[in-house]
């Protein structure tokens, strides 16, 4: 059985719209866009999400290539979706949240065939930690108290 890898991070805010998050030795802001209420001045809470789902999907891609003799010269991922903000805002609630759906484009550079580049994204698409998180089910358990 392997260790399991746990991790956390803290966020502070006095506002709404900007937030600043510290994980491990690195601080990482946040901000929504003046529509939203802040200042445009750092991607959104929900542009992470993309941005954690195509940095995961990189790391893999290559992990696996090399795992599976394919050879990787670059990558280009991106990352899309579209949400009704009509939940967050209190209008809707029969509407998802979050995402509607994420559309995922990977190109590889590489000399592999094609059956080779089908085979990688088959165990990509399996064995992404983010992919996982965002396509199953994850329990969330939050609690929320005065201080």
């Amino acid at each position: 059985m392997s260790q399991m890898y746990s991790a956390s991070v803290r966020t502070q805010s006095d506002n709404m719209a900007r937030s600043i998050t510290d994980v491990h030795a690195f601080r990482i802001f946040m901000d929504e866009p003046e529509v939203l209420g802040g200042k445009n001045g750092a991607p959104s809470p929900l542009d992470f999400i993309l941005a954690a789902h195509a940095g995961c999907l990189n790391y893999m891609t290559f992990f696996i290539a090399k795992e599976m003799g394919i050879p990787i010269a670059a990558t280009d991922i991106e990352v899309a979706g579209s949400l009704d903000p009509a939940k967050f805002a209190g209008t809707n609630r029969a509407v998802r949240a979050g995402y509607q759906a994420l559309n995922v484009s990977i190109r590889v550079k590489t000399s592999a065939s094609d059956a080779d580049v089908q085979r990688l994204l088959s165990e990509v698409e399996a064995r992404c930690p983010v992919s996982d998180n965002l396509a199953q089910p994850t329990p969330v358990n939050i609690t929320m108290k005065a201080f």
